[in-house]
């Protein structure tokens, strides 16, 4: 691995917390305060797409952790086995020598790659940058693609993709096998909800008004501002949007809680 980058004291330290802070994770929850917590600081990024299995034949499960909502055309496009863009970037990925891959929707379009960098455009997920567990191979690969992120992406990020992997790849398994072999948090965070709530949530994700969910479940908008203050309470989030994100990463809305 070349090293055009040096990190300075306070990145080393950082660095440090961020490793210390991957080996805690062992669930979902934890997964996603990671990504978005100490993480961020070194890759930063409003949503985070995992991909794990056969990498090299691409064959893929998906995992999507998210600070914002996405619309579930956005999401499709990312998780579609044939055309889907994190299966086009894992073959991008694996036809140049497995090395960070770095994408700016700024610039005119690199050679080849112009249609991939429209569909980035026309789904608003902007800057990206991915890498994957290039020494994993066989069923247990895994792959990452940061979207969104607040600058174009350069030699930085590629060096810290790189050093920061094998704590992705791990820490994703980790939670992985927590959910094989057990009950997944998931289904124990959704016991703090009531079927009220959840439906709350369910049309909040699909951007309606207080006074438009009111007018659906048949109650009023106050009842409904009551409802979302203690979502966000128990989510302990500050806005919607993180509730939605964060409630869609735990796995708390599901099509049958709608009704």
């Amino acid at each position: 691995m070349k090293h055009p980058v040096r990190l300075n004291g306070y990145d080393l330290e950082h660095l440090v917390v961020t490793i210390e802070a991957s080996l805690a994770v062992t669930n979902r929850a934890q997964f996603y305060l990671w990504a978005q917590g100490a993480l961020q600081g070194f890759i930063p990024h409003e949503a985070l797409f995992c991909g794990h299995g056969d990498i090299g034949k691409l064959h893929l499960n998906h995992e999507t952790f998210t600070r914002i909502p996405l619309a579930p055309k956005a999401e499709q496009t990312v998780r579609d086995p044939v055309n889907g863009l994190l299966p086009r970037i894992v073959d991008d990925w694996l036809r140049q020598a497995r090395t960070p891959r770095l994408f700016s929707t700024d610039g005119d379009g690199q050679v080849g790659r112009r249609q991939l960098l429209g569909d980035l455009k026309r789904f608003e997920f902007g800057h990206v940058a991915a890498h994957g567990a290039k020494e994993v191979q066989g069923a247990f690969g895994s792959f990452f693609l940061f979207a969104r992120m607040p600058h174009p992406p350069g030699a930085r990020d590629a060096y810290l993709l790189e050093l920061l992997m094998p704590y992705l790849h791990m820490a994703l398994h980790r939670m992985l096998a927590s959910e094989s072999g057990n009950q997944p948090e998931a289904a124990a965070a959704a016991t703090l909800f009531s079927k009220r709530e959840i439906q709350v949530l369910h049309w909040v994700k699909n951007g309606k008004t207080n006074q438009e969910i009111g007018q659906i479940l048949g109650i009023c908008p106050p009842t409904v501002k009551n409802h979302m203050q203690n979502i966000m309470r128990k989510l302990n989030v500050n806005t919607r949007a993180q509730a939605v994100g964060k409630s869609a990463t735990l796995r708390l809305m599901t099509p049958g809680e709608s009704a």
